[in-house]
């Protein structure tokens, strides 16, 4: 069937440097749903945007992903900081969160079912609790559950919710900061986290330095990041590494090697600026569009079913 469902928060991403200020859409859902694409799964994203966000709209639009959106006032937002080797992330605004009812009677319309959450308030606990049936895998990237946000400003922590999270997942993907905050809080080690949930594979990144996949067999296969000349910008690259791997293991029934050599190679041309380039998430782009646009749009009234077209 190779239908892919991608759920959370797609953002407006603000990017703070000395001297320079840059406005794009942001978030796991555009990420990995466009590399999705890209590879020829037909995508499908469950988030909440505000209508007067327009330009998100139209970005998943022109990349042929379907957005199933939901009713919220405002859009989450991220503000990004650099300077030098100092980083920091605010989140003054956050969406309403991914309900159990944008999803609850579509579950079985998918093969794969991908969490990309940005905070732990941005899905519903409940809709982590809808049981697939048999033969559906679920993904999920931790990154929003092992964050905290206090008084806008986002810090490490772990989520109530990562627990439940974990239970209706068999593959994770962390990178190696994301992992240890999980198995420091839980005070297990990488293979009894793995029994505990009944985990298949932990996909772990490491940026540059590459990273590895453990089995719940025990085997560790790990994997070198491409060589790179020229970086443009790494905003991304791991949500496209482990979209990419996901494609080449379960869709395309690869060797966990052959995934990693494959994944790695896409988020190197993301980390060049070929792969998902700047200029087609720009917000700015898409701040005309004429009304009628807005008819194209699934209304949130309308089941997941009728606005794919399955009734």
């Amino acid at each position: 069937m190779n239908h892919v469902l991608v759920i959370g928060s797609a953002t407006i991403d603000r990017v703070e440097q000395p001297g320079i200020s840059a406005v794009k859409m942001g978030g796991v859902v555009t990420y990995a749903g466009i590399t999705f694409r890209k590879h020829g799964l037909r995508t499908v994203v469950i988030s909440n945007i505000a209508t007067q966000d327009v330009g998100l709209f139209r970005i998943l639009r022109k990349q042929n992903i379907q957005l199933f959106n939901g009713v919220t006032k405002t859009t989450t937002m991220f503000v990004n900081h650099v300077d030098g080797d100092e980083r920091w992330q605010e989140m003054p605004v956050r969406a309403a969160p991914i309900t159990a009812g944008q999803l609850q009677s579509t579950i079985q319309h998918f093969d794969h079912i991908y969490l990309g959450p940005l905070h732990p308030l941005d899905i519903e606990r409940e809709l982590l609790r809808l049981a697939p049936e048999k033969g559906i895998w679920v993904t999920l990237d931790v990154q929003g559950y092992v964050r905290r946000v206090e008084k806008g400003k986002v810090r490490p922590g772990i989520s109530e919710d990562l627990h439940e999270a974990l239970l209706a997942c068999t593959i994770i993907g962390a990178d190696r900061t994301e992992l240890q905050v999980i198995l420091d809080a839980y005070q297990m080690g990488i293979g009894e986290l793995m029994n505990a949930y009944k985990l298949s594979e932990i996909v772990v990144t490491n940026g540059s330095e590459g990273g590895r996949v453990v089995l719940m067999s025990g085997e560790v296969v790990s994997y070198k990041a491409q060589r790179i000349n020229h970086a443009v910008d790494a905003t991304g690259a791991g949500d496209v590494f482990f979209a990419a791997y996901l494609v080449s293991r379960l869709h395309r029934r690869r060797s966990v090697m052959v995934a990693c050599r494959h994944a790695a190679l896409v988020a190197a041309r993301q980390v060049q600026g070929r792969y998902i380039p700047e200029d087609l998430l720009r917000v700015e782009r898409f701040r005309d569009v004429k009304p009628s646009f807005f008819s194209t749009l699934a209304d949130p009234r309308d089941g997941l079913e009728k606005v794919l077209g399955f009734s």
